[in-house]
């Protein structure tokens, strides 16, 4: 009787655990997790609101080179940028002085190779004073002069005073500053001695004032994919006009336009940027060279701000316009939409022009890693284009170029790339026989 008693009391347990591990196996199967959802009106609410940067934040170095014993080592990483950024704002600059005649017997691009010189590049030259947004200068007399590349020499460590250059490689022009040796032996011990841990870089000689370094080897570089979300309109109205409440809107079969009577807005049908125009009358007058750059970004400061990682590019005294253009890890992305630059014309210091993308890179979904060919093949590619002229090449980079998610425009792609400008205009390196697109 115990016994099947006994045998009873297993059996209900028994069915109790295979009725648990029913009930258990079907919860885990139909559970769903309760994610925060991703309300456009969220997304859209980050980047309404002005994102304000300062300068130093705003121009920022392409890349770094060193040169040792006839080698040169280079990288355009992020965080090494950085750590020489901060290293070097600390410094602080007497004595500035030209120093070009000094230099011209040689020519300028032999000058800067020279075994202990570590070449700072910057993507398009601009003026002293704004130099001393990230650097420490005590210089009055020459704000105005612009320099594309920052050089120290840590040859001069065991001098009462140590040499850094300020260089235009376009205008072929070399000033010298003087600091303290103490910067420059740190220096050296911190980054100079340790630089030969970057990929290694042949130079290509394009003329007596300018050569491009591109590395030996393969460079590995993560093709990326974004989910993005569109800056609300109502966003630039506000922003962008003295009485938001006077705008009345207009949709055309081309797109949208809103206007005050005097200023006009344009949203063009699935281009993902706006034009704003502000017409004023023709004077000629314009802006000195320091404030054209600078005011072009305090106004993008004042008006929606800066939606993604943008950074001084280029600019044009004669136009007057700037542009500033979107990095992603401290390398440049290109698009032929004008997805990727904020660009702006100016005429007697006010706003004539403005473009600005309605897109912003939210989420980043994937990445995977791309090879991109070695210098050589590049320089191959470049040298063979039609009528090919060395001095009209002043600048080989790598790039990303953005691309559209088929059937889905929320989505796009940063495709690693080699491009170069050429004769002021930027261009995708292609492969042998295929179509060379201009790049915006």
């Amino acid at each position: 009787m115990n016994g099947m008693k006994y045998e009873s009391i297993k059996t209900t347990i028994l069915i109790i655990l295979v009725l648990s591990s029913i009930v258990l196996t079907w919860t885990l199967w139909t559970y769903q997790p309760e994610y925060k959802a991703i309300e456009a009106d969220d997304l859209v609410e980050q980047v309404t609101e002005n994102v304000q940067k300062e300068t130093s934040l705003i121009i920022k170095p392409s890349k770094i080179l060193y040169h040792i014993e006839g080698q040169h080592f280079g990288t355009f990483s992020e965080t090494e940028l950085n750590r020489v950024m901060k290293e070097i704002g600390t410094w602080e600059i007497q004595d500035v002085q030209n120093i070009t005649h000094a230099v011209q017997e040689d020519g300028l691009a032999d000058f800067l190779s020279q075994s202990g010189h570590a070449e700072i590049f910057f993507p398009d030259p601009f003026p002293l004073q704004l130099y001393k947004s990230f650097l420490k200068i005590n210089d009055k007399e020459h704000s105005l002069i612009s320099f594309d590349r920052f050089v120290i020499d840590v040859n001069s460590e065991n001098r009462e005073e140590s040499i850094v250059y300020f260089v235009s490689t376009g205008d072929n022009l070399v000033y010298e500053g003087r600091i303290n040796s103490r910067l420059t032996r740190d220096f050296k011990r911190s980054f100079y001695n340790t630089a030969t841990r970057y990929p290694e870089q042949i130079e290509y000689s394009l003329s007596e004032t300018n050569s491009v370094y591109l590395p030996k080897d393969e460079t590995a570089v993560n093709r990326l994919d974004y989910f993005t979300d569109t800056i609300d309109i109502k966003t630039f109205i506000d922003r962008l006009f003295t009485d938001p409440d006077l705008v009345k809107g207009d949709r055309l079969s081309t797109g949208e336009v809103h206007t005050d009577g005097t200023r006009l807005l344009r949203v063009f049908n699935n281009q993902k940027y706006i034009e704003f125009i502000n017409p004023t009358r023709m004077s000629g007058n314009q802006s000195d060279t320091t404030d054209l750059i600078q005011t072009s970004i305090d106004f993008v400061n004042e008006h929606v701000g800066w939606t993604d990682d943008y950074r001084f590019f280029s600019w044009n005294k004669e136009s007057q316009t700037t542009v500033f253009k979107l990095y992603v890890k401290n390398i440049p992305v290109f698009d032929h939409r004008g997805l990727v630059d904020i660009t702006q014309q100016w005429e007697n210091n006010e706003i004539v022009k403005y473009d600005h993308p309605t897109v912003s890179l939210q989420i980043m979904l994937n990445s995977s890693e791309t090879t991109l060919p070695k210098g050589e093949k590049v320089m191959e590619v470049i040298t063979g284009i039609q009528n090919y002229n060395p001095e009209l090449l002043d600048s080989v980079t790598v790039a990303y170029e953005m691309t559209e998610k088929e059937n889905d425009s929320q989505f796009l792609s940063l495709q690693p790339i080699w491009s170069y400008r050429y004769n002021g205009v930027w261009r995708k390196v292609e492969d042998i026989g295929g179509r060379e697109d201009g790049l915006e």
